[in-house]
Parts: C-alpha cells; sequence; structure tokens
C-alpha cells in the first residue's frame, strides 16, 4: 500500500494525495457517494475514496499482491 501511495502513477492513479469523495481532501461524511454532487466522476483516477477508504481499484491492486505473494508462500 505505501508503495502505491508513494508511486501512484505506476498503478493508473492520478494522485495519492487528494481523495476522490467531498472536496478532495482528506474527509469522509455524508456526502460521500457515488451519486453526489460533491465526488469524482472517476474513482479509478484515484488512491483513495475518502480519508479512510481505498478506492475499488486500489483494494483489488493489493488484493492480486495478497493472493500472488503473500498466501502463496502458505500454499507451498
Amino acid at each position: 500500500m505505501l508503495h502505491i501511495i508513494k508511486k501512484p502513477d505506476l498503478y493508473g492513479f492520478e494522485s495519492a494525495s487528494v481523495a476522490c469523495c467531498a472536496t478532495g481532501m482528506f474527509e469522509m461524511g455524508y456526502a460521500c457517494s457515488r451519486g453526489s454532487m460533491f465526488s469524482c466522476t472517476d474513482a479509478s483516477k484515484f488512491v483513495f475514496w475518502d480519508s479512510f477508504h481505498p478506492t475499488e481499484k486500489t483494494n483489488n491492486i493489493v488484493a492480486k499482491y495478497v493472493v500472488e505473494h503473500v498466501l502463496a508462500q502458505f500454499l507451498e
């Protein structure tokens, strides 16, 4: 996750320092929903949805890494 935050462009993200939700700053609130006028139009360009939650794209990257590298060690 830290590598994604430090080098978001390697994973196809535009920014790791701004969240998709609400005003774009790191925050959480009721205005954070896909249909809200305060949310970005393309969450796949952002590492974080809000101040705490990664976007679906980020979660998929992390999950793939865990399955391929971490769980693989236990299955050998």
